[in-house]
């Protein structure tokens, strides 16, 4: 769809320069960031649906943790070895299980993330923290 929309021009050319620094169009960059900023969640099961709604009911500084948040340590090695491990052989049931929870761990955490900073740019709430 072509819309036709008028941007301050100070926001335009900070688009221009961001897209020439990704080397992509300045439409195909910016549809990337509404995107970002105003997910799709028809396709999410409904436990992440309603953990990106609770998102939206977190004041400013609860946001900013959830920028903050991280997988558990011990979480993210298990993720890198299974996935280190599913490049060289075959995992065994208990490793695809594994990994399966591990990548739905990481999925959650990314949305909610996504979600937070998308709501703390919103409100002009971004810290450079």
């Amino acid at each position: 769809t072509t819309v036709l929309i008028h941007l301050p021009q100070s926001i335009y050319r900070r688009l221009e320069r961001a897209a020439a620094r990704l080397k992509k169009p300045v439409d195909t960059l910016l549809a990337e960031t509404l995107e970002a900023a105003l997910p799709d969640e028809s396709g999410l099961p409904s436990e992440l649906k309603a953990e990106i709604k609770a998102v939206e009911l977190l004041d400013e500084a609860e946001l900013q943790q959830v920028i903050k948040s991280e997988m558990q340590a011990d979480d993210q090695q298990s993720l890198d070895a299974l996935l280190d491990l599913q490049s060289g052989r075959l995992l065994s049931p208990e490793e695809i299980a594994q990994l399966e929870t591990l990548r739905r761990e990481y999925e959650r955490i990314l949305l909610r993330k996504a979600r937070a900073f998308a709501l703390l740019a919103e409100q002009g709430a971004l810290s450079a923290n």
